[in-house]
């Protein structure tokens, strides 16, 4: 007996997704990070945020305690965001579209280009 065997192949291949860390700004002032990224925050509840004008960069430094200019991290099962439209407004940098970008770790801060 034989037999004509057609093998299997799928149509579209799994690719194996390695997460890389990113963080989203978006027009309405919100900081979003990927699940990898919300690890540079170490479980911190409360972040202060500073920018740096020659280089266009967004600054994040996790802290433990709430202080007057911190802003809260809120985390979610696919990450962690921050809601820091009075920041983007002060500075006058409130992104048109979507900036995307992986984050810096420098010294304390996470260092985000944009």
């Amino acid at each position: 007996m034989d037999f004509s065997f057609t093998l299997f192949k799928p149509h579209k291949a799994r690719s194996q997704k390695r997460e890389e860390p990113m963080i989203s700004v978006k027009p309405n002032g919100r900081i979003v990070f990927n699940k990898k990224a919300a690890e540079l925050l170490e479980n911190s509840y409360f972040c202060m945020l500073g920018y740096d004008n020659d280089n266009q960069a967004l600054g994040i430094l996790p802290v433990a305690e709430q202080e007057s200019n911190a802003f809260p991290v809120r985390y979610a099962a696919k990450g962690a965001y921050i809601g820091a439209k009075k920041f983007f407004r002060h500075f006058n940098i409130l992104p048109q579209a979507v900036v995307e970008n992986s984050p810096i770790k420098c010294g304390q801060f996470i260092g985000l280009k944009f």
